[in-house]
């Protein structure tokens, strides 16, 4: 049975924290009695979305075959878990298991939130991708791959049809249909400068364009370092975009969740998000297709590769157990059922099921060799939230106060770097 103890309040938390996230008993899970884990996941089972499903059927699904390991499972959005799991570790109190947006792995990891990974990881030798980067200073691997996603061109179909555009192909084609789509009265090009979730959608799209111009986006020491020629050019295309109406005036305050209703509803024309939601677009409204990200002027049309891993909490008493939970999270048998909600499994093992041979299966196979084919994993730095706040300020600037390129890249790379 999923115990799911809801969004944490802050007052959940200091009641988590005092009363102990790391379970009710002392055992280790190898059945010598039971186990309560403690999981945080931003996704709530009790949603009615194919990924929510496909997370309740994985958990009830581990709890039969582990019949004295049950898991609570508490739903934090991504922006709480970045405060609090620092808070959680300081205080001894860490989650058993730890869900994290694989850019921040390496911020995570220096707060000392992780406990390394146990023998038994390096056992598992099918990843798709390389699992090195997921690691702490001390190179120590604190997290596997929970699914694997890069970014895609999002687009309306009947909308580009109704204004007697074809699908873009540049940066500068998308700026100038953007503006056409914008003044048929639709949101020609959907993005957002909220800092809500940690500003996930402005530094998800500036992290693929950075893959694409092939500027890193940090150096050796770690501070941020993309105001250069090559990088400028994600900024230029914000402007041109402006200029040509193709924002909404909403952008301000726009993130992932708005973005992606704009799509569902028919209002947006184009968009740039994960390929995670991919499934669930094309069955809400199916004149939205999607496609490789515009090539960059000076680079390619290749994106990074990211995703959310999983690792074990600081000072678990259940190492054990929630080694077992993460095995199986990621294993061929979750794998094929996360895969029925759109997510991309991240073990070859997993496409040898039974559901990768069904008709069904097809999108997932093929974003799979998409996100193959269209992205490269690199190492993030470990201020990747500050980066990341730095943009969306900067973007903000942008819209409001006609900011230019060049202020943009200069104004986001200082804020990353105070």
């Amino acid at each position: 049975m999923i115990r799911t103890a809801g969004v944490l309040t802050a007052a959940a938390l200091a009641a988590a924290l005092l009363t102990g996230c790391s379970g009710t008993s002392g055992d280790s899970g190898n059945g010598d009695g039971p186990v309560t884990l403690t999981y945080w996941d931003f996704m709530d089972p009790s949603q009615s979305n194919p990924r929510s499903a496909a997370l309740k059927q994985n958990i009830e699904n581990f709890e039969k075959d582990n019949p004295n390991i049950h898991v609570q499972l508490s739903t934090v959005s991504f922006g709480d878990m970045i405060g609090r799991l620092p808070q959680a570790a300081a205080a001894g109190q860490t989650p058993d298991v730890v869900k994290m947006f694989a850019p921040v792995v390496p911020q995570i990891a220096a707060a000392q939130v992780y406990e390394p990974l146990p023998e038994e990881a390096k056992k598992i030798t099918d990843w798709l991708r390389p699992v090195d980067k997921l690691a702490g200073k001390d190179g120590k691997q604190v997290a596997v791959p929970y699914d694997y996603r890069t970014c895609t061109l999002y687009y309306n179909d009947k909308i580009l049809k109704k204004i007697g555009a074809t699908v873009p192909t540049t940066w500068d084609e998308v700026a100038n249909v953007a503006g056409k789509a914008a003044a048929a009265g639709f949101t020609g090009f959907g993005t957002g400068f909220s800092g809500v979730d940690n500003s996930a959608i402005i530094s998800t799209f500036f992290d693929c364009f950075m893959s694409e111009v092939g500027q890193n986006i940090s150096g050796q020491d770690g501070k941020a370092s993309f105001a250069t020629d090559k990088g400028k050019e994600f900024a230029d295309f914000l402007v041109k975009l402006k200029k040509a109406g193709g924002m909404a005036p909403s952008v301000v305050g726009d993130q992932t969740s708005t973005v992606t209703d704009g799509l569902q509803n028919g209002t947006a024309a184009m968009a740039v998000l994960g390929t995670e939601r991919i499934v669930t677009l094309k069955k809400t409204n199916p004149d939205i297709k999607w496609t490789t990200l515009p090539k960059a002027s000076n680079g390619s049309n290749k994106g990074s590769t990211f995703g959310w891993t999983l690792g074990i909490g600081a000072g678990t008493k259940h190492a054990d157990a929630a080694w077992k939970f993460i095995e199986y999270m990621t294993g061929p048998k979750a794998g094929a059922v996360m895969a029925s909600g759109g997510d991309i499994p991240t073990r070859a093992a997993t496409f040898k099921a039974p559901f990768f041979s069904t008709p069904e299966a097809k999108t997932v196979r093929d974003v799979s060799k998409f996100v193959k084919d269209h992205s490269e994993p690199h190492t993030y730095p470990e201020n990747w939230i500050a980066i990341s706040g730095g943009l969306a300020n900067a973007g903000q600037e942008l819209y409001l106060n006609n900011r230019s390129a060049d202020e943009f890249m200069k104004a986001a790379q200082d804020a990353a770097n105070k």
